[in-house]
């Protein structure tokens, strides 16, 4: 069975409209993996979400934004490398790129066997985030 899929047109049209989006643009200058993380610096300048020396756990991290950004907040002076404050796990059924400082599980959490990667990865403590 052949399932008809959007045209051309619209598909052109929305790699456009992405390569155009201010966001995109600003996290390739950035560094970001994609535009999410200034979704998530927006939750965090509102909600106050993330304190250095937090627990993070990043459902679904791929492709890092998120990781990127909270790896950022947890280093001194906001660098993308160097000594951390506080701890990054990552997860996501996909693969995903290594970002220093962040511990990344490849797997489906719904998974026994990956609980059990994510729970050994944050030493059974409580999760912040």
């Amino acid at each position: 069975m052949k399932i008809k899929t959007k045209s051309k047109k619209v598909n052109k049209q929305w790699l456009q409209d992405h390569a155009n989006d201010p966001y995109v643009k600003q996290a390739q200058r950035d560094g970001f993996r994609a535009r999410a993380a200034y979704k998530l610096s927006e939750i965090d300048e509102q909600f106050k979400l993330l304190r250095p020396g937090q627990l993070v756990v990043d459902l679904g991290s791929t492709p890092g934004a998120w990781s990127q950004y909270i790896r950022r907040k947890f280093a001194a002076g906001g660098a993308a490398v160097g000594e951390l404050n506080g701890r990054i796990v990552a997860l996501d059924i996909l693969p995903m790129e290594p970002i220093e400082g962040v511990t990344f599980i490849q797997g489906d959490f719904r998974e026994d066997e990956v609980l059990a990667q994510l729970n050994a990865a944050v030493n059974n403590e409580p999760v912040d985030v």
